[in-house]
């Protein structure tokens, strides 16, 4: 029965189309509206964001007093990239190795290294679009470029991959996989009241690509049935796209200037927030596939340009099925029997018009900030997610963050961070104030200090105008 425990070429060969569709997609290229200053401190911007810089965060700002009437954002990009397992180390450890030799030696160590639960990994950016997201007194117009991708892969299924079967244990082949490019509008209010104020953001979703799992297609198992020394399994997944896309959403927010000596903010965000794919656009007249077929670039044109599998990624879905049908050595070892008669898999591209939604996962964000001196902000944040996509997470995340200002027109930013994907996550930033010109940068480190061992980085650079200073 040993030989049970090891995955014949073929089937592996099929497994690997379906785990290839997903990771290779997905590393083509953070939340929605981060930015330079707000990732310098972790992402601690609850409480102590003002004018544009408040949407996405907590709308309610607006309506508290900043040092400036108006903001306009004259450029934007926030990257990232990151992942639960891969770093620089791993790779030269791993990559191009034979796990096999030495007993599998390095194939031991990997497995025993693998996140209990699953590789997971997200890479995307966002860019406010130039002039067209301003501020001014307690109102925010905001147009967001985003793009995003997310997989993810379970733990049983890398185990099967990697030939660690063993038996009477059900291996259930979970896989995850969302990537999306679209636009984000959003109109914003503060409404001050007393010492406190509350706000809204009314947003409209402008859907320009999708490619993803069905949620409802993208599970199977694989199992050795000890008492019968039998290997069966079976697996069911839907590979989705669509080039056309809208939809709706709301933030929600309340901001206290000072309680207690510390100004504190609570909001919800993506209240309702989802996009309805395959609804036709104007803009989806326009552009057509092309949003998309950039997305699909590296599954069209890169690694898996060798396969079976022809995406148009035009609006196709792919149907990929497989089943184990009892399999044991005597099966190979009787007659005539091939690996076929006893391993079935369907493959089918075909056009899926049916609307389907992606709903943003809803965000609860309470934060803390205070100016202990003139030179010195401090403040923290607490989020809470409860989905598992789009890089957003299911659980809480905190985060801490300082801005120095000895030089008024330089601060130094920090921030450290612990939860969510990136695990735990170390920032620094800082910037320049040319009067109404202000530059900001920051760079952040996932799960690590040294370039060697980091599994993911986030970079941002941001420019923008202000107006009358505030009384």
């Amino acid at each position: 029965m040993k030989s049970m425990t090891k995955i014949s070429k073929p089937m592996r060969k099929s497994l690997m189309t379906v785990l290839l569709v997903i990771i290779i997609a997905g590393t083509a290229s953070a939340q929605s509206y981060n930015n330079a200053r707000s990732n310098a401190l972790g992402g601690s911007f609850t409480a102590i964001s003002r004018g544009v810089f408040s949407v996405g965060f907590n709308p309610a700002n607006l309506a508290l007093p900043s040092e400036y009437k108006s903001y306009i954002t004259l450029y934007g990009i926030n990257s990232y990239a990151t992942n639960n397992f891969y770093s620089l180390m791993t790779s030269a450890k791993y990559g191009g190795k034979d796990l096999t030799a030495d007993n599998k030696k390095l194939q031991k160590e990997l497995l025993s290294e693998l996140p209990a639960d699953g590789w997971r990994s997200s890479i995307g950016f966002n860019m406010p679009m130039p002039l067209i997201s301003f501020s001014s007194g307690n109102k925010a117009f905001t147009a967001n470029l985003l793009y995003i991708t997310d997989y993810y892969v379970s733990k049983p299924m890398l185990d099967l991959i990697f030939g660690n079967l063993q038996k009477g244990v059900d291996y259930q082949l979970d896989l995850r996989c969302d990537a999306l490019t679209a636009m984000e509008y959003a109109y914003s209010m503060g409404i001050p009241y007393d010492n406190m104020s509350f706000g809204f953001s009314i947003k409209y979703y402008q859907g320009l690509g999708y490619y993803g799992l069905d949620p409802d297609h993208r599970t199977g198992s694989v199992m050795v049935d000890t008492a019968n020394f039998i290997l069966k399994g079976s697996g069911d997944y839907v590979f989705r796209q669509s080039t056309q896309g809208r939809g709706f959403g709301l933030d929600f927010g309340v901001a206290f200037q000072d309680l207690g000596g510390w100004q504190v903010g609570i909001s919800l965000i993506n209240l309702g927030s989802s996009i309805r794919w395959n609804t036709e656009t104007m803009v989806s007249k326009t552009l057509k596939d092309w949003p998309l077929s950039t997305m699909g670039w590296l599954i069209k044109n890169g690694y898996m340009k060798n396969s079976d599998i022809d995406l148009d990624f035009a609006g196709e879905s792919y149907k990929y099925s497989f089943e184990i049908n009892n399999v044991n050595r005597d099966n190979f070892l009787e007659g005539d029997s091939s690996y076929g008669d006893y391993f079935v898999s369907h493959r089918k591209i075909v056009t899926d018009s049916t609307v389907f939604t992606t709903r943003l996962p809803l965000v609860l964000r309470v934060g803390l900030g205070k100016q202990v001196r003139p030179d010195l902000l401090v403040a923290a944040d607490f989020a809470a997610s409860f989905q598992e996509s789009l890089n957003y997470w299911k659980g809480w995340r905190t985060s801490v963050g300082i801005e120095y200002s000895y030089f008024k027109k330089i601060p130094f930013r920090m921030g450290f961070a612990l939860g969510g994907l990136s695990g735990y996550e170390i920032d620094l930033g800082t910037g320049f104030n040319l009067g109404f010109a202000h530059f900001d940068w920051s760079i952040g480190f996932h799960r690590g200090v040294w370039i060697h061992t980091v599994q993911g980085l986030n970079f941002s650079l941001g420019a923008y105008f202000t107006g009358k200073t505030k009384k």
